[in-house]
């Protein structure tokens, strides 16, 4: 109790608490802890990371010369931000991506720049010390194309792209312009091979000879291109100024593809078009340039990555060769047995009672006639709704459907009519065919599953007088 009570500690406000007042760093390298416990927040502080804080410190430096600048700035705490601006108060601009949590930043220099530097906390409970450093760097090794870092496949890399510059004249990558801060590698093959390069960075890959563009992928993609033996190439990892980070880079040799083929409906019928796409069946997943569907019934398909259509015109088993090429160069063939099977049964007739009376149980027989192949088939009898009421089921049977160019299948059903049959004065019956498997598709061609009858008129239940003789 006598802790809850204690009054709370005041802190004296720390040095450089207001931008006015931020602290000069007049040499270089510069290290100290920085705590930030008591500082304020003024009314034209800016608001770093889109976050205003609780409390901020401010420490500048002025560039003596164009270059590189490393500062850091880590904590024990969560809470706490550093932000990087040049200006003038109530005027200031934050440099690219500079929003630090417990970690680095690259500040790119010009000779007589003020930098300042604030140090944010998120609330009371975020106050503290904050180990700050600031120091001049050099650009990664690799940073100039004549300086290329030489590679092979495979290849594995790790740079700092905060440290990389654009050359004076260097042409950004075509897939990202805005990525002009990179660093460079030179491949030899000696064999002639197709390379896979994966980055979370914009990769772009030149010929060396003459800069021309070979590939180029965003960030997070898969830059993949066909290296000619003896000949060297030039991969550029690159990033917008805004979202420079450390990065990683492999190379590896790119996967053969196993291109495929499928279809919808799953299995083809005769009786309407089916559906083909072709896919690449590349495991970094470059998608189908060009390339051709030869459906062993002598029609052949030119394909790109969108589905196309073909009506076959006989059942079968038909020998289905695919060929595509990706964008890279990468070329497969795969074959495939596809069946062409055709279902497809019709309601060829339904028998009601003409008329009947309320409580007689009188035979509904459907006919259903098959032309294509034996099939198992369910007919389900309904009982039409009158006045909004939904249809209801009476029964349903399953038998097997042989193949008849003439004849009909009998299903027979019972109905016993009811009291409101007779109020109502008829009875509408309604079935349905579907081959098994097909669920609530009839089959092939469903147009002609269903058939209805009506017994007109249902009269009320005879009654029965009694004479006394």
């Amino acid at each position: 109790m006598a802790a809850a009570l204690a009054p709370a500690v005041a802190h004296a406000t720390p040095a450089g608490d207001d931008f006015d007042s931020a602290v000069e760093i007049t040499s270089l390298p510069f290290t100290t802890t920085i705590d930030t416990s008591g500082s304020g927040k003024a009314a034209d502080d800016p608001n770093p990371c889109y976050f205003w804080g609780e409390g901020s410190v401010w420490q500048k430096y002025t560039a003596q010369r164009d270059g590189l600048l490393r500062v850091t700035a880590r904590t024990d705490t969560w809470g706490r931000t550093l932000a990087v601006y040049t200006g003038q108060r109530g005027a200031l601009d934050l440099e690219p991506g500079a929003c630090i949590q417990n970690g680095n930043y690259t500040v790119h220099a010009k000779a007589g720049t003020t930098y300042y530097f604030m140090l944010v906390e998120d609330g009371e409970s975020a106050a503290g010390a904050v180990s700050f450093a600031l120091r001049e760097t050099t650009p990664e090794p690799n940073d100039d194309r004549a300086a290329a870092t030489v590679t092979n496949v495979p290849g594995d890399h790790q740079a700092d792209l905060t440290r990389a510059t654009a050359e004076q004249g260097e042409v950004p990558p075509s897939c990202a312009p805005e990525a002009t801060r990179s660093v460079w590698y030179r491949y030899t093959p000696a064999h002639a091979k197709f390379v896979q390069v994966s980055s979370a960075q914009v990769t772009s890959v030149h010929r060396a000879d003459d800069l021309s563009e070979a590939d180029c992928s965003p960030p997070r993609s898969t830059a993949v291109f066909h290296a000619a033996a003896n000949e060297s190439y030039l991969i550029r990892m690159a990033a917008s100024p805004q979202a420079t980070d450390g990065f990683q880079v492999s190379l590896r040799t790119a996967p053969d593809i196993v291109p495929h083929t499928t279809t919808w409906p799953e299995v083809p019928n005769v009786l309407s078009d089916t559906t083909l796409r072709a896919s690449s069946g590349d495991p970094i997943y470059q998608p189908v340039a060009s390339g051709t569907i030869d459906l062993g019934d002598g029609t052949v398909i030119p394909v790109t990555d969108k589905p196309v259509k073909h009506l076959f015109t006989e059942d079968g088993d038909y020998r289905v060769t695919t060929t595509v090429t990706t964008p890279d160069g990468r070329t497969g063939t795969s074959v495939r047995m596809l069946k062409v099977q055709t279902h497809d049964v019709s309601v060829s007739g339904l028998t009601v009672p003409t008329s009947a009376r309320a409580g007689q149980s009188k035979p509904v027989k459907a006919f259903v006639a098959n032309t294509r192949r034996e099939d198992d088939v369910t007919v389900t009898l309904y009982r039409v709704g009158v006045n909004g009421e939904s249809d209801k089921e009476i029964g349903r049977l399953t038998q097997r459907v042989p193949v008849s160019p003439t004849g009909a299948t009998e299903f027979p059903f019972a109905y016993t009519y009811r009291p409101e049959d007779a109020t109502t004065g008829q009875v509408t019956f309604r079935v349905r065919a579907q081959v098994v498997g097909y669920g609530t598709r009839g089959d092939d061609k469903d147009d002609d599953n269903e058939a209805r009858a009506t017994t007109a008129p249902v009269r009320p239940a005879a009654t029965v007088s009694l004479r006394t003789e």
